[in-house]
């Protein structure tokens, strides 16, 4: 079957064709009522249908821009012609032989020796190069698929910035800058000392952060449960642990092992919003939130000199601005494929509650929940980012999974594990980020 899109653009080459084949038959002199009727006929349809074409084309251009910015740490994967693990076999199951792995009596269910070469013979990906990985495991190729999926809606912030595999064998990450540039000048008259100045480095450097988890479970689901039980614990630590790197990416004070977040990155832009009376459109530029966007978007192209690339804000705050109507009681923000009038902006075809959900100023705005809404003197204050993502280094190791039993003997139980290391520079360039801030972002009710 036909995708919407190219139906879309069959039937519109369709009726143009036909347009124009009606028009070329015609004169001046049979040029009726009906015929002038058929052709308003054909360009309304025609109309209709560029309406859902552009529709159509954005609504693809966002999922793949959702694609690419929440691309997670790549993964290494050589063909598997007969997994191991796989979703249609629930009586195989990785966290079982990964806990039988590290216990050599037979009572988990199966032998140290099988569950040890199911393991080995999983293994068609690199183990982490994270030192100290030795003796993991990582887990099968559909939990770490599943993994992606369920983990997505906990770090939209994180994925849309410039990710790399965090290097093996560091304690931080540090990038030379050039700090003072060269000069050139008007040279006053000829035979004198042209313009000489010279350059001055310096650099900006992380720490490498620790984000892991923890999971307690008994032997008796380990050992009699009927179904593999992998997905739900990977799958709810694995969530765990991409809203732990968001908040991080976010709001991270670069002390006590955390990493050092947007909001408190070094020299990083900032806007202020101070009001009592805030509004997203206002005839006093004090109270508007619209001139405030303008303004974080103007200091980083007076800046940076390049353009930012997203606006990123809590849920709460984009419902703000979608409440938000003219003197006629219109919408200033409506749904792309509706015609607007002076509208500020554009919201997709259909609501999220995460991720990229439309566009102000021409930009795309994500929201994303990890925003803090409790800053400010009176702890009700949002956030709102704009920020030129490409320059912000986001580093991250592969997740790691592992097993206990020591310690747990006596309660029967196991303890399975994940852990990750990431390193991130928000400050490569600190004016490619803008914070707009202020009492003018109160929390709304909506």
């Amino acid at each position: 079957m036909a995708k919407p899109l190219e139906m879309v653009e069959a039937r519109l080459a369709q009726v143009k064709t036909e347009r124009d084949a009606m028009l070329a038959a015609v004169t001046p002199e049979t040029f009726d009522a009906d015929m002038q009727a058929r052709e308003a006929a054909f360009d309304a349809e025609a109309k209709s249908l560029e309406a859902r074409k552009a529709e159509l084309t954005e609504d693809a251009a966002r999922e793949q821009r959702d694609a690419t910015a929440r691309a997670r740490v790549d993964v290494s994967v050589t063909s598997e012609p007969n997994p191991v693990y796989r979703k249609d076999e629930p009586g195989v199951s990785f966290f079982r032989d990964l806990a039988a792995s590290m216990n050599s009596r037979n009572d988990m269910g199966t032998t140290f020796d099988e569950a040890r070469k199911r393991l080995e013979a999983s293994q068609v990906r690199a183990l982490t190069t994270v030192a100290g990985a030795g003796g993991q495991f990582a887990p099968p190729l559909w939990l770490i698929e599943d993994f992606v999926e369920l983990a997505r809606p906990g770090r939209i912030t994180a994925d849309l910035m410039n990710k790399s595999d965090l290097p093996s064998g560091v304690s931080s990450v540090n990038l030379p800058t050039v700090s003072g540039g060269t000069t050139a000048a008007v040279q006053a008259t000829q035979n004198v000392a042209v313009s000489n100045t010279d350059a001055t480095t310096s650099s900006v450097t992380s720490g490498i952060t620790t984000i892991a988890g923890q999971q307690v479970v008994s032997l008796q689901l380990i050992q009699q449960s009927g179904v593999a039980f992998d997905k739900v614990i990977l799958g709810d630590l694995a969530r765990a642990y991409a809203t732990a790197l968001d908040v991080q990416v976010i709001s991270g004070s670069g002390a006590a092992g955390q990493l050092r977040g947007l909001l408190n990155g070094a020299g990083v832009g900032a806007t202020t919003f101070t009001t009592v009376s805030p509004a997203v459109t206002s005839a006093t530029a004090a109270n508007s939130f619209y001139n405030k966007l303008v303004s974080a978007i103007t200091n980083v192209h007076t800046n940076r000199y390049l353009a930012p690339t997203a606006i990123v804000m809590h849920p709460i705050r984009w419902g703000w601005v979608l409440q938000a109507l003219d003197s006629q009681v219109r919408p200033l923000v409506t749904p792309q494929a509706y015609p607007q009038f002076n509208g500020v902006g554009s919201a997709d075809s259909y609501p999220r509650a995460e991720g990229s959900v439309g566009s102000l100023l021409g930009l795309p705005v994500y929201v994303d929940p990890n925003i803090p809404i409790n800053l400010g003197a009176g702890t009700n204050e949002d956030r709102v980012l704009v920020l030129r993502a490409d320059d912000c280094w986001l580093y991250e190791s592969a997740l790691q999974t592992a097993s206990f039993d020591a310690t747990y003997a006596n309660q029967a139980s196991m303890l399975f594990r994940v852990l990750g290391y990431s390193a991130f520079i928000p400050d490569r360039y600190g004016k490619s980020v803008n914070v707009i801030a202020g009492t003018g972002l109160i929390t709304p009710t909506l």
